[in-house]
């Protein structure tokens, strides 16, 4: 429903943390009001309906909590490692800050993509086209590669609907 965004706190889960992640997403720009149930760990969020749930989310990282989907039988596996969940983490929240700051209009999804393309396109202008080194047609097809992997996830996740979970 536009405007309004509901997250679960996971179990085990005490009053004291379902209220803490209330108040710190009451202290975001977007959110306008917080009602929370302590006892079934739900946190209704009220925003204005034009601002893309995107954007909410974004701030929701930046105040330290975790976003997730809902989970599936098939995510009980970790397969990830430390390195990997801060590199993750890092990339996260640089993607939120850069999501703000343009708008909404950028985030690293776009960026990486369009970096190779430019890139692709200085090299294609400097070898004039020719194909004796692969490095223009290289950067241009890990431009597009690298966007439609990046944006697969995001059409699968949003498949599976606007509900979130969020923990800190």
């Amino acid at each position: 429903m536009p405007g309004r965004a509901r997250l679960r706190v996971p179990k085990p889960r005490s009053v004291q943390q379902v209220r803490s992640i209330a108040r710190r997403a009451g202290r975001t720009k977007h959110v306008r009001d917080v009602e929370v149930n302590p006892a079934t760990g739900s946190v209704l969020l009220t925003f204005p309906s034009d601002d893309p749930i995107d954007l909410v989310i974004d701030e929701l990282r930046l105040v330290g909590l975790e976003i997730r989907r809902i989970a599936t039988p098939t995510d009980s596996i970790h397969t990830e490692s430390r390195g990997a969940a801060l590199v993750r983490g890092v990339l996260g929240r640089s993607n939120a800050q850069l999501h703000l700051l343009t708008r909404g209009q950028v985030d690293l999804r776009l960026a990486v993509p369009a970096a190779y393309m430019a890139l692709a396109g200085v090299n294609f202008v400097r070898r004039r086209g020719r194909l004796t080194e692969a490095s223009w047609y290289q950067l241009l097809y890990w431009a597009f590669d690298s966007f439609f992997k990046l944006h697969e996830q995001a059409t699968v996740a949003r498949r599976s609907g606007p509900r979130a979970r969020a923990g800190g």
